[in-house]
């Protein structure tokens, strides 16, 4: 193997400096780090996988349907990517096209398996399933289905997985099960790229995330109180967290001469603000709020989490149901200009209530000076210069995906989540007075966020490509491993 990408989904280098990870701080101390910055409206994985902005691929956290209503969609994937295969040139094509051999496994996004000289095995999310046991769909060649599951492959499990379904609210039972998801990803993947004898490999660790959500709050918390880190969390925490530094070593050593580059989507951060874009836009006229509406948003919003998982994840599965929980909305949609939608975690900007797309008031040719009305309003509004808030407009495109990328880009401080939950433009969100009960944690809500400063880290060799000003997000991945590898022909 010729170069080795390790993806470590919701990781940044803070995440390995706890005392717990020697080998991965060891990569990290060697190594050469991008200082990137993620708008977190655009997929981070896909934008490592196509080398291109959400602007041009359509791969967005969350985005609307753009079809004459509202509708609203988290719903992500690869072969939905407009030129895909032409114009959009994932990393593997272009690698397969100059003669490489790749091995792909668990990058999200990524269902069905496309076909590829090598190996591919998809991960799960952006509209792909998220299951436990892996299926035909997700392998290429189909053949490796049987395999992976002999194994004992898990494919992915989340948060609602093993406390939903699993119930697992022992924190050892918890990580002990996201250390063998771990450890069957690393057996598979290193066996399988001995055996497809692959020139890439890139396979993604989705249990980082996992622990990440957890520890950022806790740890913050006990910070908060003076108090002594220790406990059965974080026991828990750091047997994970070793073990998966074990795993790292056991990948890298299996393949000495590789390049290594370690990367994340994003980093994690506890969140501490949210911000209502929409409350700003009511105060400012531009919106105008429906009771009814925002009452049946409470509603479901309130008493979700009583509903048991099982049934919550039949009804995500259903078409209808799905949209028509994606697409609420808390205003009155045929006189509003403008509003924010906001489900993921996210950042989220704000849209003009075009005719053509979302069936408001406000015409094509006005859509320009409405926004720029806005980002003039909400850049002097003394709440965002307090906060430091910020608005821009959309980058110019030719991209006819730049419809569903919102009018308005918000940029707000790591720790900050734009939300549509609480009725104050921003209102602090401290956290409770204690933290990391299993049983409850569907009911509180997030207490951490993605955050805006992803892992990139070149282990063994020097990066080809620096950022600018024009280009710092993670498609410098994709550049950098196609400038790598033309240099091998």
């Amino acid at each position: 193997m010729k170069m080795l990408l390790i993806g470590m989904d919701g990781a940044q280098e803070a995440s390995f400096k706890r005392g717990w990870t020697p080998f991965i701080e060891s990569l990290i101390g060697r190594g050469q780090s991008l200082d990137l910055k993620e708008d977190l409206i655009s997929r981070g994985w896909a934008e490592i996988m196509t080398g291109q902005h959400g602007l041009v691929t359509d791969m967005l956290y969350e985005r609307p349907t753009a079809d004459g209503t509202l509708g609203w969609t988290e719903k992500s994937r690869l072969q939905d990517i407009p030129g895909l295969g032409t114009k959009v040139k994932p990393i593997w094509q272009i690698l397969n096209e100059q003669g490489f051999k790749v091995g792909i496994m668990n990058v999200p996004t990524t269902y069905p398996a496309p076909e590829v000289d090598g190996f591919f095995v998809s991960g799960g999310g952006g509209g792909g399933p998220v299951n436990q046991d892996v299926t035909e769909a997700q392998c290429h060649p189909k053949s490796l289905k049987d395999k992976l599951a002999s194994s004992g492959y898990i494919v992915d499990e989340r948060i609602s997985s093993l406390l939903g379904d699993k119930q697992l609210y022992n924190p050892a039972d918890f990580f002990s099960r996201l250390e063998l998801m771990t450890e069957k990803r690393t057996d598979t993947f290193i066996q399988n790229s001995k055996d497809f004898e692959v020139n890439f490999g890139f396979v993604v660790y989705r249990s980082s995330v996992t622990a990440e959500t957890f520890i950022q709050p806790q740890t913050e918390l006990f910070s908060q109180e003076n108090k002594e880190i220790g406990g059965p969390f974080f026991e828990a925490v750091e047997q994970f967290y070793r073990h998966f530094d074990e795993q790292v070593k056991r990948l890298v050593e299996s393949f000495p001469e590789s390049e290594v580059v370690l990367v994340s989507d994003h980093s994690m951060v506890t969140r501490k603000w949210s911000v209502n874009t929409n409350e700003f836009l009511v105060e400012q006229g531009w919106q105008q709020k429906s009771s009814s509406r925002r009452g049946v948003y409470d509603f479901v919003k309130s008493f979700k989490h009583l509903i048991p998982h099982a049934i919550r994840q039949k009804l995500k599965s259903n078409p209808k149901v799905r949209s028509a929980y994606e697409s609420m909305v808390t205003f009155d949609p045929k006189v509003s200009q403008a509003f924010s939608m906001a489900f993921s975690t996210g950042v989220h900007g704000i849209y003009i209530n075009d005719s053509k797309r979302f069936g408001g008031p406000v015409e094509q040719d006005q859509i320009g000076a409405v926004s720029v009305k806005i980002i003039e309003a909400f850049n002097a509004h003394p709440t965002s210069v307090e906060y430091g808030l910020k608005a821009y407009k959309k980058s110019p495109s030719n991209e006819g995906c730049s419809d569903i990328f919102p009018d308005i880009y918000i940029q707000v401080p790591d720790g900050y989540l734009t939300s549509n939950e609480f009725s104050e433009f921003v209102s602090k969100h401290p956290l409770p007075d204690e933290l990391v009960d299993f049983r409850e944690i569907t009911k509180t809500g997030n207490y951490c966020i993605k955050g805006r400063s992803p892992l990139a880290v070149n282990v063994k060799g020097e990066w080809l490509l620096k950022p600018n000003r024009n280009k710092q997000d993670l498609t410098l991945i994709y550049d950098q491993i196609a400038a790598f590898f033309k240099a091998k022909i």
